[in-house]
C-alpha cells in the first residue's frame, strides 16, 4: 500500500484584497511542518497540489526541507477550494434578511460569525438553495473525486505522495472515502487546521483513512498562535 500525506495549505490573507496569498504566519507555518518531515526523514516520491496560488506556496515553503528539488510538482484542479466568497454573496443577495448576513456586513472581521455564516451557506448549497453559485455541490462533490482516482492512479509508481490542498476539498475527500453526509461534511471542514496532516493508505483499488487533521508540528504553548483555521 501506498500512503498520502494530505495537506490543508498554510494561513492565506483572510480579509485581505487578495485572500489567495500566504500570510506571513502561514510561510512560519509551513517551515515548521517542512521541518517536521525532515526531522521524522519522511520524503516523499510524489508531489501534488490545487492550482491555487496558496497551494503553490506552501509547496515552495516545503520544498526548502522536505521535498527535493529533483521531484516534480503535479496539480489537479479538482483539490481546489470551492470559492465560498463568492457563495457568501450570492447568500446575501438570496437571503438579505437573514441575521448572519447583517452581522458579518457589521463586523467583517468577525471570525467567529463569519463561519456560522459559512456553515450556514454550504448548506444551502448542498440543498441546491444557492442559485448563482460558482459551481454545484454535484460539481464539487465530481471534481474531488476526479482527483482521488487520479492520486490513487499514483499507486503503482509512487509509496508516498504529498498533495496540497484547502479545507473544503480536503473534508470532501475524507466524506468520500468514508461515505459522510454533507453536514458531517462540512462539520469536518470547518475544524481543519492550516497546515495539518490527513493521512491515508491507498492502492489503485482501495483507501483507506489512517489519521484526521494532525498537527504535531504546532503542539506546545509557544506555538499556539500557529494554530489557524484561514
Amino acid at each position: 500500500m501506498s500512503e498520502l500525506y494530505l495537506v490543508r495549505h498554510a494561513q492565506a490573507s483572510f480579509g485581505a484584497e487578495q485572500y489567495d496569498n500566504l500570510s506571513p504566519t502561514g510561510v512560519d507555518q509551513s517551515r515548521l511542518l517542512g521541518r517536521f518531515f525532515a526531522d521524522q526523514e519522511i520524503q516523499f516520491d510524489g508531489v501534488v497540489s490545487g492550482v491555487m496560488q496558496r497551494h503553490r506556496q506552501t509547496i515552495d515553503a516545503l520544498r526548502e526541507l522536505a521535498i527535493g528539488e529533483d521531484i516534480r510538482e503535479q496539480m489537479h484542479p479538482g483539490l481546489n477550494e470551492y470559492d465560498f466568497r463568492a457563495m457568501m454573496r450570492v447568500y446575501g443577495d438570496t437571503y438579505p434578511t437573514d441575521e448572519l448576513v447583517a452581522a458579518v456586513a457589521a463586523s467583517p472581521d468577525d471570525r467567529k460569525t463569519y463561519f456560522r455564516l459559512l456553515r450556514r451557506v454550504l448548506t444551502a448549497w448542498s440543498e441546491s438553495r444557492l442559485d448563482g453559485a460558482p459551481e454545484s455541490w454535484a460539481s464539487f462533490q465530481e471534481r474531488v473525486a476526479d482527483a482521488r482516482s487520479m492520486l490513487q492512479g499514483m499507486a503503482k509508481q509512487s509509496k508516498r505522495v504529498l498533495v496540497v490542498s484547502s479545507g473544503g476539498a480536503i473534508s470532501m475527500f475524507v466524506g468520500s472515502v468514508l461515505g459522510l453526509s454533507p453536514g458531517h461534511i462540512f462539520d469536518l471542514n470547518l475544524q481543519i487546521l492550516n497546515t495539518s496532516i490527513t493521512r491515508f493508505f491507498f492502492d489503485a483499488s482501495k483507501i483507506s483513512l489512517a489519521e484526521f487533521n494532525a498537527a504535531p508540528h504546532l503542539l506546545g504553548r509557544e506555538k499556539a498562535r500557529f494554530r489557524t483555521y484561514s
